[in-house]
């Protein structure tokens, strides 16, 4: 008799989050100088390397500079935590992005997004709903 020895590969499973969704955002409000933003809808996919994740605005909202459009975040219970920053502008000027999502089921699932930025004591902030869908 020969025995091969059997292998189990342990790999882990892609988080439920993960892949391309369709969002569109709603609630826009801002607080400071800035004009509130309008509803938009695109795509953002989700990709996971270990317990880290990245989301990426592929279309629909503009973010400048470019960098502001990738977030890197985590996992926290229920709920998945992404943010990035960047300088703004050539005066100092810093923007600070968070946005919280929660899957509803594997199809659907809700956020809300914060922003701010500051410079010099000068501070505002702006945010909306989003809502991820597949």
């Amino acid at each position: 008799l020969a025995f091969s020895g059997l292998h189990v590969v342990n790999a882990m499973a892609a988080d439920p989050i993960v892949g391309q969704w369709s969002y569109s955002t709603s609630n826009h409000w801002v607080k400071g100088p800035a004009p509130a933003g309008k509803p938009s809808k695109g795509i953002i996919v989700i990709t996971q390397t270990g317990e880290h994740f990245k989301m990426e605005f592929k279309s629909g909202m503009v973010f400048s500079p470019p960098e502001l459009m990738y977030f890197t975040g985590k996992k926290q219970g229920q709920e998945y935590i992404f943010s990035n920053s960047a300088p703004v502008d050539n005066e100092g000027g810093i923007a600070k992005n968070s946005c919280n999502l929660k899957l509803i089921s594997a199809n659907h699932g809700r956020g809300k997004s914060f922003s701010q930025y500051s410079n010099k004591g000068i501070t505002f902030s702006w945010g909306f709903d989003i809502e991820l869908t597949r």
